[in-house]
């Protein structure tokens, strides 16, 4: 009777047919309870009327540590985040050329294990114009993307905007972990304010 943690069941604003490519562990910072498993990934984008549209690559993560919640969020992701990857040219007539079909994905590791380089391969989605391009992230911006704004939408049919109103503590998507978790020793331990939250935003 084993369990597991996961995303929630058929909730496409979480994946929407997502086609994964690679994953790895890495770590924040010298406490292993604030380790994240990041996925690479692409997923079909929603409008805002709900029509499933263009694919976009994602860069998704969550604490190694997730044990789900404890009375909401049971065994499920209690610190699932994704953000958008980006890998754009900038064409002649100002107009950028995006790569947005993920193909491969490989993480450098260099002597700070902290701060690895990832490199990804793209492809063009377009009919028009085939090509591919690599792009080069270092974590640093990929940390800073996934503690920016969070995105916000009032209404499935409008669009996501970023959220301006109080955070709740810990930070939805931290570990519980000694350094950014708040002392919590474990998401079963998160507040409730944390994990509702992370399901509307």
């Amino acid at each position: 009777n084993q369990t597991y943690t996961r995303t929630e069941r058929n909730d496409r604003s979480q994946l929407n047919e997502p086609k994964f490519v690679g994953s790895a562990v890495i770590p924040d910072n010298d406490d292993r309870g604030d380790d994240k498993v990041y996925f690479f990934f692409t997923e079909r984008e929603m409008d805002a009327e709900g029509v499933t549209k263009a694919v976009y690559s994602r860069i998704g993560r969550v604490c190694a540590n997730d044990q789900g919640g404890q009375r909401m969020l049971v065994n499920r992701w209690t610190s699932f985040l994704k953000t958008r990857l980006i890998c754009s040219v900038a064409g002649p007539n100002g107009i950028d050329t995006h790569f947005d079909e993920l193909e491969d994905v490989f993480v450098l590791n260099n002597k700070d294990e902290k701060n690895p380089e990832v490199f990804c391969l793209f492809s063009t989605t377009s009919t028009v114009f085939k090509g591919y391009a690599v792009c080069v992230y270092h974590m640093d911006d990929i940390r800073a993307a996934f503690n920016g704004p969070f995105a916000f939408r009032e209404r499935p049919e409008h669009h996501w905007t970023p959220y301006e109103d109080r955070v709740p503590y810990p930070r939805p998507g931290s570990c519980a972990s000694k350094v950014n978790g708040g002392g919590f020793s474990s998401s079963k331990e998160f507040p409730d304010e944390v994990l509702r939250f992370l399901r509307s935003n």
